[in-house]
């Protein structure tokens, strides 16, 4: 699973994009989205991550702003649009936008810091949704975002993809039954290891029925860009290419793992299981902790999702 590093340059004080002449390439810049789940409790934050990435050969830059005093600096260099499944945007809670004040007046008032990206670079910028929209309980929603390389500017560009996700009441812990029937069916965590065990022993056929490939894909921003972007007949192709990509022959094949823990929302059907992950290397092991989201299909649960953390490997 891909990686990120974030690079953010120092502030240059009273620097001008005129003075960024052959650097400042706005059209080299792309823009992804992603959530960490797709289904929200109502006292739960709401998180975006804005993802830009520089697409050009050289070091390229964009301006951002920080909340200074009492201005804040939320809807300006990145603002995320929510709307609900009709097409009608949601409430947004913005000061400056209800108030109709001119954002040169509300940048006067801002710190201004330029973020310098090497060639493919990412950064990435964090929004908390319930800070800018009034989102309602049982509604669904779809958020995109455009993004400003220079608020001054009438440059914008918009997010590759869109995401979709709920609000929904707040979580009910209910005391098992003493009696309850005995479930039968696999378990997330049994799901888990079976699909680990399958990648270790190279049985790509049993590993792949455990994964929802439309969802999982978009857990790698190479392939997810060039699938929302194809239509239906394009997808089938984009979707042979990225699973022969999953199940290739790697360097750092699987040799090792261990099952951390398991945790199920079952009012929404989705799981999280936690896994530490050994892969080959000369010398020590590429070792990641990684979080697996997992949704219920019929008696079946599909992984959906991945998110990788580098840990310090061990001796072979």
């Amino acid at each position: 699973m891909k990686l990120y590093h974030i690079t953010i340059a120092l502030l240059i004080a009273g620097i001008s994009l005129p003075a960024l002449a052959g650097v400042y390439e706005p059209d080299k810049l792309r823009v992804h989205l992603r959530m960490d789940k797709r289904s929200y409790y109502s006292d739960d934050d709401v998180i975006l991550s804005v993802c830009v990435q520089n697409e050009s050969e050289r070091n390229n830059y964009f301006i951002v702003y920080d909340s200074s005093g009492s201005d804040s600096s939320n809807y300006t260099t990145f603002q995320p649009v929510v709307f609900d499944m009709n097409g009608r945007e949601a409430e947004i809670t913005v000061p400056y936008k209800i108030e109709n004040r001119n954002p040169g007046e509300l940048l006067k008032g801002l710190e201004r810091r330029m973020v310098e990206l090497a060639p493919r670079e990412i950064f990435i910028h964090t929004i908390h949704l319930k800070e800018l929209f009034n989102l309602k309980l049982n509604t669904s929603y779809r958020v995109r975002s455009l993004f400003y390389p220079a608020f001054e500017e009438n440059t914008v560009l918009a997010s590759d993809n869109e995401l979709a996700f709920t609000i929904i009441e707040n979580r009910r812990y209910v005391k098992s039954s003493e009696v309850d029937a005995v479930n039968r069916n696999l378990s997330p965590k049994e799901v888990m290891l079976l699909t680990l065990k399958a990648e270790k022993d190279r049985d790509w056929a049993n590993w792949l029925k455990y994964f929802n490939i439309e969802k999982y894909i978009n857990a790698f921003p190479e392939y997810v860009q060039k699938y929302y972007r194809a239509d239906f007949e394009e997808k089938s192709a984009v979707e042979k290419d990225f699973v022969k990509y999953l199940t290739r022959e790697r360097d750092d094949y699987l040799i090792d793992f261990k099952i951390l823990k398991e945790a199920v929302e079952k009012d929404r059907n989705i799981a999280y299981v936690d896994v530490v992950v050994d892969r080959f290397a000369t010398r020590m092991t590429y070792r990641y902790k990684c979080r697996y989201t997992l949704e219920q299909y019929k008696n079946l649960w599909l992984i959906t999702d991945e998110e990788a953390t580098v840990m310090k490997g061990v001796k072979r």
